[in-house]
Order: C-alpha cells, then sequence, then structure tokens
C-alpha cells in the first residue's frame, strides 16, 4: 500500500502558528501602505487634539461668563468660539498688550485667546502699558477703564498714546454694562462680555492680517 503524501509544508505552519502568519501579513500592509497609515494617524492625532483643544476653549468661555456675570446664550457662546477657531491661523502669534490693574479678572479670557496662539503680554499701569506699547509691536490692545484711582484713566491712556503716535486699535473691556452706550473716542469696541470681546479681537486681526 502507497505511504500517504506529506501534507504541504506552509500548510503546517498555519495549523501551527496562526499568530506568526498574521504578523507577517499585518507587516506587509504596514510596509505597503505606510504613507497612507501615517496620514491617517495623523489625522486621527490632529483630531484628538482639536477635540482637547475645543473643550478646553469652551470651559475658558464659561469659566469668563460667570467671572463676569453676564448672560450670553448659548448660540452666541458658540459663535464666538467658531468665529476663534475659523480664524485660528491669523490669530497664532498674534502680540496683544492687555493692561488691566487686576489682571486675575480676566485670566480665563487670556487663557482662551493664549490657547488659539495669541500671545499677550500683561501689565497693570498705564505708565508701564505706555512704555510698552513704545518698546513692541502689538497688533491691538485691550484695556480696563478703572484703574489708578480714576474711573477713566483707560480712556486717559488711550488719549495718551493718540498724541504719542504709539497707538494701535484698542479695545475696553470693562466690568459694567455697556448695553446702548455711546463709544468712547478712539476705541474700537468697548464690552464687558467674553463673546463680544472674541468677535472684536478678531474683528482687529482679519483687518491687520487679511
Amino acid at each position: 500500500m502507497a505511504a500517504q503524501a506529506s501534507p504541504i509544508w506552509w500548510i503546517e505552519v498555519i495549523k501551527i502558528s496562526p499568530g506568526l502568519i498574521s504578523a507577517i501579513l499585518a507587516v506587509a500592509l504596514v510596509v505597503t501602505y505606510r504613507k497612507e497609515l501615517r496620514a491617517l494617524v495623523s489625522r486621527m492625532t490632529k483630531l484628538k487634539a482639536l477635540g482637547v483643544e475645543a473643550e478646553f476653549s469652551g470651559k475658558a468661555m464659561d469659566d469668563a461668563i460667570a467671572v463676569q456675570r453676564v448672560q450670553v446664550s448659548d448660540g452666541d457662546r458658540k459663535g464666538a468660539l467658531r468665529r476663534l477657531t475659523v480664524i485660528a491661523p491669523l490669530l497664532r502669534d498674534t502680540r496683544v498688550l492687555w493692561i488691566d490693574d487686576n489682571p486675575a479678572n480676566n485670566r480665563y479670557e487670556r487663557a482662551l485667546l493664549e490657547s488659539f496662539g495669541v500671545r499677550i503680554d500683561t501689565v497693570t499701569s498705564s505708565a508701564d502699558g505706555e512704555r510698552a506699547a513704545r518698546e513692541n509691536i502689538y497688533t491691538l490692545i485691550i484695556t480696563d477703564l478703572a484703574r489708578e484711582g480714576r474711573d477713566n484713566e483707560g480712556l486717559l491712556f488711550v488719549a495718551r498714546l493718540v498724541a504719542s503716535k504709539t497707538y494701535v486699535w484698542t479695545i475696553a473691556y470693562t466690568g459694567s454694562d455697556q448695553q446702548g452706550q455711546a463709544r468712547p473716542p478712539h476705541l474700537f469696541g468697548i464690552t464687558n462680555r467674553p463673546d463680544h470681546l472674541m468677535h472684536l479681537v478678531c474683528d482687529v486681526v482679519e483687518r491687520e492680517k487679511l
């Protein structure tokens, strides 16, 4: 009686080591489609980063709204965050001078802008602000109004910038409701709402960089 033929060797390998075959196939796929896989991983990483950034930005906006004690609709909140996201490439490396004698009051607004790459210098007095404006190039200045014992020091500061020819677009960010109030001279805008502040910043950046 003839001897039974031996099974083909690779069938035996599959029976013995299915994990080995899977590993070989996986390596072959990676080598063959390495560019496509690298692009996919890159997209996934970017999407994850965008998700984390969006979550951080939303929390910073919510905290700013809470500190300012203003009413902001969900639509207005989302609109401001969407605007920041849309012009994020323009915001990156934008230089801002922020003058407030109590910087802790606007730490969340600064954190929100910085999350989009804005570079912010903070000072607490008009004198330091005027010096910084002379020595640096800023796209815009954000100032409070009441400081150094005067309710209108922020406006006096802006007037001095104009007189010294160091003025750049300036936004006043206040602690009081500005609805229905006239915009003071030389100010690009004035508000006490974090969402409106973000829109004003975006307006200035678009004017300067587009």
